[in-house]
């Protein structure tokens, strides 16, 4: 879920955050189809670093940037809650999934600050990998000007960040790269992918063990991602 520009897309309002980030809320947007271990634990690990004081879990339910998911909305929401049950760190947000439209990160940040006000510490994960296509985002300034966005760097972009936020300079301005730049977090290197997990359950073969227990049952009790093609 990144907002990319589309067709048609509504203008972007003026607005500005300038608010600290000690405490905040780490709101964290995708697909999650389906959500697995690397997902949770990189999450647990920012969240960690920077002290947020709870992380939100968003499904997408139109991402712009990339094809529909398999799952339905409904059953991605459901494999989160399940995989985050009994952890207080976590919560899950139905907030895209109830809205008409793409999944736009700009209309998801502003009604988080307009429910938690100008002086909520507003924290939006993205990995490293989504950084230069970040200029190709919906009312992208709007985003950096409503929350701070942290970046959850792993190899190989480690080696590559510097000449992104170069490349960005141009195009967002120096002052909200400087901003991208405050928030980098190394996190551990988590090789899952929801293609391989998908593409598992299409053979045939457990998915155990790549993401929580509950989803995993989910997962075969609904007989998702069971189609060789939509895998």
């Amino acid at each position: 879920m990144t907002g990319r520009k589309a067709i048609g897309s509504p203008p972007c309002p003026a607005a500005r955050y300038h608010a600290a980030m000690a405490g905040g809320i780490l709101l964290f947007g995708g697909t999650f189809d389906p959500i697995h271990h690397g997902h949770l634990i990189v999450a647990r690990a920012v969240a960690e670093r920077l002290g947020a004081a709870r992380v939100v879990l968003i499904p997408a339910s139109r991402p712009p940037h990339k094809p529909d998911a398999l799952a339905s909305p409904e059953n991605r929401l459901a494999m989160v809650r399940l995989a985050i049950s009994g952890e207080d760190l976590f919560e899950a947000s139905d907030v895209e999934i109830r809205r008409q439209g793409p999944s736009y990160t700009r209309d998801t940040v502003g009604q988080f600050r307009a429910e938690h006000g100008g002086d909520a510490g507003l924290l939006w994960l993205i990995g490293a990998d989504m950084l230069p296509d970040l200029p190709s985002w919906h009312c992208v300034e709007e985003v950096l000007d409503l929350a701070q966005v942290v970046i959850a760097l792993r190899p190989p972009w480690d080696e590559r960040i510097e000449r992104v936020f170069a490349g960005l300079t141009g195009r967002l301005g120096d002052g909200r790269v400087a901003r991208l730049r405050q928030k980098v977090v190394r996190t551990p290197l988590i090789d899952i992918s929801s293609t391989d997990i998908r593409r598992r359950a299409a053979a045939g073969r457990s998915v155990r063990f790549l993401v929580p227990g509950p989803v995993a049952d989910y997962i075969a009790r609904h007989r998702l991602y069971e189609n060789p093609l939509d895998a």
